[in-house]
C-alpha cells in the first residue's frame, strides 16, 4: 500500500471519529434549566447553591454517553427518574433548598429566643450576626439577595417581638420572590416560640 493510500485512510478514520465525537457531545452537553448557580473555577456544580434535582442533572452530564443511556434505561419513564433524583438521603450534603429551609429555621428560632429587653451589647451582637450572614452564606445568589434586603429593610432588633416580626417580613419577601405562600406574621411567636394554641406542639 502506498503512502498516499495510507494517508487517505487515516483522514477517513479521523473524519468518521470526529463526527461521532461531535454527535456524542451534542447529546451530553444539553443545557441545564436557566437557574442561578455558582460554580468554582473548575466549573464543578455547587450543591449548596443548586436544588437537588438540577444538581443531579448537572452531575449526570459528566457521565459518558453509555452511562447516561444505562441510567435512562433503568427508569420506565422520565417521571420515575425524576422521583429517584428528588429522593435525597439524609446523610448527603445540603442542596440549595435544604440549606435555605435549615437557615430559616435557625434564624426564626434565634429571633424567637431573643431578649424582650436586649442590652446594647445584645443588639450590637445581633446586628453584626445578621449583617455577616450574606458574607459567609454558601449560596452566592441567595446571599446577594439577602444583602440587598438588608439595605432597604434593616433589622429591627429593639425587642424580641420586633425582631421576630422583622425576620418574618424578610422571609415573606423571599417567599414572594419565589412565588411561595406568605406567612401571617401576627402568628410568628406561636410558630417559633410558644407553640400553637391547639396544643399539638406540646
Amino acid at each position: 500500500m502506498s503512502i498516499f493510500n495510507i494517508y487517505n485512510s487515516f483522514l477517513v478514520f479521523i473524519n468518521s471519529h470526529q463526527l461521532s465525537f461531535l454527535k456524542i457531545n451534542n447529546i451530553i452537553e444539553k443545557p441545564v434549566d436557566n437557574i442561578h448557580t455558582h460554580h468554582s473555577q473548575a466549573d464543578v456544580p455547587c450543591r449548596s447553591c443548586t436544588d437537588f434535582q438540577t444538581f443531579s442533572r448537572m452531575r449526570r452530564q459528566e457521565f459518558s454517553q453509555s452511562q447516561v443511556q444505562s441510567l435512562n434505561s433503568q427508569s420506565k419513564d422520565n417521571k420515575d427518574e425524576t422521583k429517584v433524583l428528588e429522593h435525597q438521603r439524609d446523610d448527603c450534603p445540603l442542596d440549595k433548598d435544604e440549606l435555605g429551609r435549615s437557615t430559616w429555621k435557625l434564624l426564626h428560632t434565634i429571633a424567637a429566643t431573643y431578649s424582650d429587653e436586649p442590652s446594647q451589647e445584645d443588639q450590637s451582637n445581633m446586628e453584626q450576626f445578621i449583617r455577616l450572614i450574606p458574607k459567609v452564606y454558601p449560596c452566592e445568589v441567595c446571599a446577594n439577595d439577602f444583602s440587598e434586603i438588608l439595605t432597604y429593610h434593616p433589622p429591627n432588633i429593639s425587642s424580641q417581638k420586633s425582631f421576630a416580626k422583622w425576620m418574618c417580613e424578610v422571609h415573606n419577601m423571599v417567599n414572594r420572590k419565589l412565588e411561595k405562600p406568605l406567612f401571617d406574621c401576627s402568628n410568628i411567636n406561636e410558630r417559633w416560640r410558644d407553640g400553637w394554641a391547639d396544643g399539638h406542639c406540646d
